[in-house]
């Protein structure tokens, strides 16, 4: 208990580094069009040092505070300590304007959290007056919101997926209310959820997903609106079989004089689950029901933040968020990894959650300069019935996990 107390102490003094929105190292061209240089390039780097100290809960080998990777059967509740760089960030951006006065934007963004350090693509796409195309945030989720957190996963329903695809905005005749519509590249990550595996197989995907959306900007922030639906295909004992997903999101953000601001979000639908940071990729969009028929899986999930500025360099931030899956009437599922088919549950249902909490201090020492330390908090619950040998069984299992994250990031 002291050891834990002092890490704490010493934790409490631990500096990270922010970042302003202005490049060090920016060139332009000297002739201009309107007023604009025709071509205007920057490159900047977020450098982090990524540490987090796990108190207890199952998450010590994972940078980030993902809920739903939480082992509910494991029982190690060892202490650990971690540090890394990975989460450093290059982006090479320009501008560009032709002779006609139109303006064209080109970004590539990549960090090195491809494993290993290995450099991972983050965004690469090119932006003009209504069309975007390339990779960047996807449009199910809202971009401008991010909980002012030091972890990096977020809230387990959050939406920050990165797709491929062709977008195209405009605003009405009122300026203040904006829409886009898109065509995203379908998410194909697929990685077996072991404890609670439904025995279907990742397939080819044939159709990209639609996404609608809808804003309204005032300048106190915005509400935003989206919609998607999108046809999955997965295969079951070796037939490919297709359904519909399909979902509705909620956000936005309300910013007051004193910077102080609340961000919210609301997503329910159905087979959208490669949407949610907690369990995206985890092949939980579907599952096969009594009918031997694969059917889009049902969640519910929303996060809320509220940054506090005491003083202009004093702030806190609070978020809270949660999950919440429900399958009823599963033909079959394993509860176990790493177990014989001898053990498949038949004709069972599943309910899955996971709760999120985070409370932060900061403090704008600098410009360029935030100190500050975060306590993490998580629940994950699963409970799942079914026939196992011709006898009903209902397994409970839930585990929690606690983490204070801090570290060091240099923006230039």
């Amino acid at each position: 208990m002291m050891k834990h107390l002092y890490l704490f102490i010493l934790i409490l003094f631990t500096p990270f580094v922010l970042f302003s929105q202005d490049r060090f190292l920016t060139v332009s061209s000297k002739d201009s069009i309107n007023n604009l240089p025709r071509f205007k390039s920057s490159l900047g780097v977020n450098m982090k040092l990524n540490a987090y100290y796990d108190l207890f809960g199952g998450l010590q080998d994972n940078e980030t505070f993902n809920v739903g990777l939480i082992n509910v059967y494991g029982d190690n509740d060892t202490s650990s300590f971690h540090v890394d760089m990975y989460q450093t960030q290059m982006k090479f951006e320009s501008n560009f304007v032709f002779e006609s006065g139109r303006e064209v934007y080109a970004v590539v963004e990549w960090d090195f959290w491809g494993g290993n350090g290995h450099m991972r693509l983050r965004k690469a796409y090119v932006e003009s007056m209504h069309w975007q195309i390339g990779q960047n945030w996807n449009a199910f989720g809202d971009e401008v919101l991010w909980p002012n957190i030091m972890e990096w996963e977020g809230p387990p329903s959050g939406i920050w997926v990165r797709s491929p695809h062709v977008k195209y905005f405009n605003t009405f005749k009122n300026k203040d209310w904006s829409y886009e519509i898109s065509l995203e590249a379908p998410i194909t990550d697929f990685n077996r959820f072991e404890e609670f595996d439904t025995l279907v197989d990742d397939e080819y995907q044939l159709t990209p997903d639609l996404v609608l959306a809808l804003k309204n900007t005032h300048n106190w922030g915005h509400i935003r609106l989206s919609s998607i639906l999108r046809s999955v295909r997965y295969s079951l004992d070796g037939e490919t079989d297709s359904f519909i997903g399909y979902g509705f999101s909620l956000s936005g953000i309300y910013k007051t004089e004193n910077r102080n601001n609340f961000q919210f979000q609301l997503v329910g639908g159905k087979g959208i689950t490669g949407y949610m940071t907690s369990v995206a990729g985890l092949g939980y969009d579907g599952y096969p029901n009594s009918n031997n028929a694969i059917e889009a899986t049902p969640i519910i999930g929303g996060w809320g933040s509220y940054e506090y500025y005491f003083t202009k360099k004093l702030h806190s931030n609070i978020v809270f968020g949660f999950t919440s899956f429900d399958l009823t009437d599963v033909n079959r599922h394993l509860l176990y990894p790493d177990i014989s088919e001898d053990f498949i549950v038949l004709q069972g249902d599943a309910d899955h959650a996971h709760y999120y909490g985070i409370f932060n201090f900061m403090y704008d020492a600098y410009e360029r300069m935030t100190i500050g330390l975060e306590l993490d908090y998580g629940v994950k619950n699963l409970d799942a019935n079914g026939i196992l040998n011709d006898i009903f069984i209902n397994d409970s299992k839930s585990r929690d996990a606690m983490r204070v994250s801090f570290g060091f990031m240099f923006y230039f």
